[in-house]
């Protein structure tokens, strides 16, 4: 017998995994502009490394990950871990927009 999804089923699973893309790359953008003016830094210090030395591998990380995210979403088994996961990261990466958000309402 097989249990029922009741957070996401496939299509909701992958609608989290394009919100998740959309919120990286927003967060890339604020990010980068708000390095870029000296208003904030990178929080993250492996991803601090990686702007420091390319911009580019930063964005790139920043998408390929999340679309990576969305490959393995379609090839793998649908377990409630997965749900719960994908569903913290968006809460986590909703916090984060609503930082850059707020500080960027800051210096405007």
């Amino acid at each position: 017998m097989k249990m029922k999804l009741l957070f996401f089923p496939r299509s909701k699973l992958f609608f989290a995994g394009l919100l998740l893309l959309f919120l990286s790359i927003i967060d890339s953008i604020f990010t980068d502009f708000g390095i870029r003016h000296n208003h904030i830094t990178e929080a993250n210090p492996l991803m601090r490394i990686v702007y420091e030395n390319s911009v580019f591998a930063f964005y790139s990380l920043k998408i390929m990950f999340p679309l990576l995210l969305l490959y393995i979403l379609s090839k793998v088994q649908l377990k409630r871990s997965l749900q719960l996961l994908m569903g913290a990261a968006i809460v986590l990466y909703s916090a984060v927009f609503i930082q850059h958000v707020w500080w960027i309402s800051l210096v405007i």
